[in-house]
């Protein structure tokens, strides 16, 4: 991205890493090498002596209430997470037929401004198309502008401005070509990826700046307003976009709980059941691996809650700021 091309450089070294274990990395294939991890170190443990699971330990008990306690701790946080996704979805007529009609709108407005007969129904199919129309108007402007030059020279009111308009123009075809890219085949975390960042913001105060107090040709200005308003509509489109991949995550991560709740708590019964007053019904060699692979499984549940949150938070704390506002940390990763 042109204008915050710095805020990721000093993530060369590991943003790989970074990027994929926050963001673009498969979070089931994650939890389940969290899930691999904290087997071993539990075994390892277990060989090393710093934690008993025989018959004289107190595994019974963690897993017979401790444990069964936080699964059924972690159904009631689904039951959560899906009446905050629900919140967004359900409404009365009168509500809905309003955000219909702010879509159909902003649809509207794209379509008017990009000189089309209709934008895609796709969410990333249309961030794309807002981008197309924006370096259409971008190429517009700095044509219109060229034709003029000869016009403005003699002008000192427009020359300055003039200069100023030619660059952002330069500036925005470029950021435009990029927003282009974004496809619906694209996952949910590429197109937020391509997509952050605050340089529409940054556009918007620059085409602010070389407009102001200017006297330019109806041409450049007609160019210069629908640049303004396509930079406001690619903020509310990505913002939407973001919404409803969050919206979604939240949604998996419910489900997932939901699925890995009922073995986890399979398990974390039968534990018990596997000790008796005077030994277990396991060998002393068989027992360690037993529990060490069933403290994993139980805390699966876990491991994906924080894996999918670590995504979620990542996202909304680089893309907090939903108007023509810099958040106070960028996006760090620039596609």
């Amino acid at each position: 991205m042109s204008e915050s091309g710095g805020s990721g450089s000093n993530d060369d070294g590991d943003g790989g890493l970074r990027h994929w274990l926050f963001l673009d990395g498969n979070r089931l294939l994650i939890t389940a090498l969290v899930s691999l991890g904290v087997f071993a170190v539990v075994r390892v443990a277990v060989a090393a002596g710093a934690l008993a699971v025989g018959p004289s330990g107190n595994v019974p008990t963690v897993f017979g209430s401790g444990i069964t306690a936080g699964v059924f701790t972690l159904v009631t946080l689904t039951l959560t997470i899906n009446q905050l996704v629900s919140s967004q979805v359900f409404g009365k007529p009168d509500s809905l037929r309003q955000r219909y009609q702010k879509g159909v709108g902003l649809r509207d407005a794209v379509t008017d401004l990009g000189d089309r007969t209709t934008t895609p129904v796709d969410t990333a199919e249309f961030v794309a198309a807002v981008g197309e129309a924006l370096d259409d108007r971008a190429d517009s402007l700095r044509d219109a502008r060229r034709a003029t030059a000869t016009a403005d020279s003699g002008r000192t009111e427009g020359t300055g401005s003039g200069d100023g308009l030619a660059a952002l123009a330069d500036d925005l075809s470029g950021y435009a070509e990029g927003i282009q890219r974004v496809s619906g085949e694209m996952k949910p975390v590429e197109v937020i990826s391509k997509t952050a960042g605050s340089d529409y913001a940054r556009f918007r105060r620059r085409l602010r700046a070389a407009t102001a107090d200017a006297d330019l040709p109806d041409r450049v200005a007609d160019d210069a307003d629908a640049v303004g308003e396509l930079l406001g509509h690619l903020s509310v489109a990505r913002q939407y976009y973001k919404t409803l991949a969050l919206h979604q995550e939240l949604a998996k991560l419910s489900r997932e709980i939901i699925y890995l709740s009922v073995p986890c708590l399979l398990v974390a019964l039968s534990v018990p059941l596997l000790y008796r007053s005077n030994g277990a019904t396991l060998s002393a060699a068989a027992l360690p691996w037993v529990i060490s692979g069933a403290v994993a499984v139980v805390l699966a549940p876990l491991v994906v809650l924080v894996v999918r949150l670590l995504r979620v938070s990542t996202v909304m704390r680089y893309t907090v700021s939903t108007g023509p506002f810099a958040p106070p940390e960028d996006w760090p990763w620039n596609e």
